[in-house]
């Protein structure tokens, strides 16, 4: 399944990339925002996928464990404004992925076709959303297709270098936005403050901090780097760093996205 954020794509001026409210803390990578930011990206071509440069950096920083990761591209459709139109859509996609298992909702004028298949060569799960809001004076509907799995293993690169390519084209008409995010634990118990591990991670990103909110046990941090193609209109920002813990000599969660996270944490 998808991740929460991705179950509306309403209230995108809502919340803002960082929010200093402490009550609005847990959300703010959450539907709106989400929203906002699939909108109002910029994307650069380039040989290599995020994912792989993300889990590459982590692997080699030994004292970061990955945990998950997703990877999802989205795509917004004009085309579809009735429910014959959703429906050829479905059946379109039904024959990229065939091996897929769907189920279908239907909720008054809001149409949902989600696809799971479960890659036996790979074992990674992925799965496609087609959404669609039939409303008389404005139809909306966006396909959503992701990529997930837990720990990382070498030969996903050959996934996203050849198979993950050849879905976008099958699936997708346009040029989606990509989205990816890893989570991992500090294999170590951590004696220093977050802010300390948090530099060694702008550092390892070669990334310049621009936006962040920070307190005792929790670190999120927006900011830019030359190593991502994909930006954010708004300060051109491609990564995003979160960092928490319970305390001192406790375990510590890391999740990086870019060009935000869309992991809850």
């Amino acid at each position: 399944m998808l991740l929460p954020p991705l179950e509306k794509i309403e209230g995108r001026e809502e919340i803002q990339m960082i929010n200093k409210s402490k009550k609005l803390l847990p959300y703010i990578f959450f539907i709106g925002f989400i929203g906002f930011m699939f909108g109002n990206s910029t994307i650069v071509a380039k040989s290599k996928a995020d994912i792989v440069i993300m889990t590459e950096l982590l692997q080699h920083d030994k004292n970061v464990n990955i945990q998950d990761w997703s990877v999802y591209a989205r795509e917004k459709i004009t085309t579809i404004k009735t429910e014959h139109a959703f429906n050829q859509a479905v059946e379109e996609i039904r024959g990229d992925i065939p091996k897929a298992k769907w189920t279908i909702e239907d909720n008054n004028n809001e149409r949902k076709a989600i696809a799971v298949f479960k890659n036996p060569e790979t074992g990674l799960t992925e799965s496609v959303h087609l959404m669609a809001s039939l409303e008389e004076m404005e139809s909306v509907s966006y396909l959503i297709y992701e990529v997930k799995g837990h720990s990382w293993d070498n030969r996903n690169s050959a996934f996203f270098e050849k198979t993950f390519q050849n879905r976008k084209k099958d699936i997708f008409r346009g040029n989606p936005s990509i989205f990816s995010c890893v989570k991992g634990v500090f294999n170590d118990n951590i004696d220093t403050v977050l802010s300390t591990e948090t530099a060694r991670l702008l550092d390892l990103f070669k990334a310049q901090e621009i936006e962040s909110v920070k307190e005792n046990n929790f670190i999120s941090l927006s900011a830019r780097t030359a190593m991502f193609s994909q930006t954010l209109t708004n300060k051109q920002l491609n990564l995003q760093l979160a960092l928490r813990t319970a305390g001192m000599g406790s375990k510590t969660t890391v999740v990086v996205g870019t060009p935000i996270i869309t992991f809850e944490y």
